[in-house]
């Protein structure tokens, strides 16, 4: 059976030549919020995830070794991880979202350590099992 993160291979693939070329070779990981985040986000979270691995960390799916590459994948995975979101029905969902990822660049463009990060993570995905 097909992961979740293979699941955004097999979309990114089908998006765009350019994402799929991207793509790092290998089995996909395990999802990495599974359990924590509720079902029906789950997908356009863990999209989300990798763009902002790939904006400031260590991808799980994609090549790195371009990094304008890289800044677009991401850019494409935030807005396809909240268009996933979109198709929930759940716009307090998006909104938390939105926040996340604006909270997180922001803490980027301040240089604050990255573990700030993961309490913005924690406390959006707290707000989606509430």
């Amino acid at each position: 059976m097909a992961s979740l993160l293979d699941a955004i291979r097999t979309r990114a693939a089908a998006d765009s030549p350019l994402w799929e070329r991207a793509l790092l070779p290998g089995e996909a990981p395990a999802p990495e919020f599974e359990g924590r985040c509720p079902q029906p986000y789950l997908l356009g979270v863990e999209m989300i995830r990798e763009g902002y691995l790939l904006h400031n960390g260590r991808a799980r799916l994609f090549a790195q070794d371009d990094a304008d590459l890289a800044l677009l994948t991401g850019d494409y995975l935030y807005a396809a991880g909240l268009v996933e979101i979109c198709g929930t029905g759940d716009l307090d969902a998006v909104t938390t979202l939105a926040g996340l990822i604006a909270r997180c660049s922001h803490n980027r463009g301040e240089q604050r350590p990255p573990g700030d990060d993961d309490a913005l993570w924690d406390s959006a995905l707290a707000a989606l099992g509430a």
